[in-house]
């Protein structure tokens, strides 16, 4: 079922055209509450993995076909090549025909973009993602170990992505590394199940809002309405992973939340809208 689509994307907005450019979403956040979405223009709809549903995960075919289907947010996890080069792959492993399962980190670049994931694809580097698809979609960039981010941050800068991305992690410390050398790079913490279980809520909040983030994403199953109370107060913005059905979609947009992960997120399009509409 996987596939190429050739991409049909011209560098407009969020929802086919509609409303503000995708940019203005990460440059409205003020000092007071963050706001409730009022159109698909304000609501960050991420595609998970790249829209792993549809297409291998993290390779060229699924953000190539999230860009046909007018779906303008990817994630994108990021780690290094031997030789340093960010690449898109979420395991630290991959297996290596003839040598079994192999640490992303031991293989040089070369090797890497030579295996097959699936369907025919290989493992990209993030250059080959920024050049394909700079003009038509935009990035939340997820390294996937701390060192990642200086590796990461020239290369965004390079492109001039700075206003098209958003730098997502589990990891505290490489949030910390992004604010001291991209202050004005925009970042969300990514709270996982086992943390949102175990932690009092309201300060994970308060370390997201310590570590200058503008996003908070928890797991969906794990957020609750005071969570979201509590992310607003400190102008946060919220947008839990990773909402597939159409049910539990519905149960976040009636939480308020400013945005989705999501598999399929070009499935659940359709009711985003039409809720927010509703209001």
């Amino acid at each position: 079922r996987w596939g190429r689509l050739s991409c049909a994307c011209p560098n407009n907005n969020l929802n086919g055209g509609r409303g503000r450019p995708p940019c203005q979403i990460l440059h409205s956040r003020t000092d007071c509450k963050a706001q409730s979405p009022k159109s698909m223009s304000d609501f960050l709809l991420i595609a998970h993995r790249g829209g792993l549903y549809y297409r291998p995960e993290n390779t060229l075919a699924a953000y190539e076909y999230m860009a046909s289907m007018a779906v303008k947010w990817v994630e994108c996890d990021v780690r290094l090549s031997r030789d340093g080069v960010p690449v898109l792959h979420h395991n630290d492993r991959v297996h290596v025909p003839g040598s079994g399962y192999r640490a992303i980190r031991d293989i040089e670049y070369k090797q890497l973009h030579s295996i097959d994931v699936g369907g025919g694809e290989t493992i990209p580097a993030l250059r080959e993602l920024f050049e394909r698809f700079g003009d038509s979609l935009y990035f939340d960039i997820e390294p996937k170990e701390l060192d990642v981010v200086e590796r990461v941050i020239p290369l965004v800068n390079e492109f001039g992505f700075g206003e098209r991305t958003i730098l997502t992690s589990f990891i505290p410390e490489a949030l910390q590394v992004a604010g001291e050398l991209a202050p004005e790079l925009k970042r969300g913490l990514l709270v996982d199940r086992l943390t949102a279980s175990l932690v009092d809520r309201r300060s994970t909040v308060k370390a997201a809002h310590l570590l200058g983030c503008e996003f908070i994403l928890p797991y969906f199953r794990s957020l609750r309405a005071d969570w979201v109370r509590a992310a607003r107060s400190e102008g946060l913005k919220v947008v839990p992973w990773t909402v597939n059905s159409l049910g539990d979609a519905a149960k976040m947009i009636g939480l308020r939340v400013q945005g989705l992960v999501s598999d399929r997120p070009d499935r659940i399009r359709e009711l985003v809208d039409d809720r927010l509409d509703r209001g």
